[in-house]
């Protein structure tokens, strides 16, 4: 188990998005990120909202599924699908190299991650009551 008592280590690592391997755009640090370095400033605290689910509608509710966080009475979503902050560029991976600890105003590298790599986070975290990989 981590010691969490531990001083706190924040990245100064550049992230950018770049097409990926994995699915569509992901994010890239141009900097190596040590394990145990927190991985901030990757969302605008402006760019989330909550959408309940009865107000999606139908039309709409592919997009949702897609692009935001499921929770049991709807979706956390970008404000503004037309300018999303880079978090919601983060893609899925069985083994990710990012975790979150605070609900995901920060991550944390599991591991050394190498300069120029993708940063992944386990989309089945997201919301304990959802599979978001559905």
């Amino acid at each position: 188990m981590a010691d969490d008592s531990r001083p706190i280590r924040l990245s100064a690592a550049i992230i950018v998005l770049r097409p990926s391997t994995i699915e569509g755009i992901g994010c890239f640090t141009l900097q190596p990120i040590a394990a145990g370095e927190v991985v901030g400033n990757l969302w605008d605290d402006e760019d989330v909202r909550f959408v309940p689910a009865a107000s999606v509608p139908p039309d709409m509710l592919a997009l949702h599924k897609r692009y935001c966080v499921e929770s049991p009475d709807g979706f956390w979503c970008p404000l503004d699908f037309k300018r999303m902050s880079v978090g919601w560029y983060l893609n899925h991976s069985d083994r990710p190299n990012l975790v979150s600890r605070d609900g995901g105003q920060s991550y944390v590298a599991l591991r050394d991650i190498p300069a120029e790599a993708e940063l992944t986070i386990d989309y089945r975290k997201l919301d304990d009551a959802v599979d978001n990989l559905a």
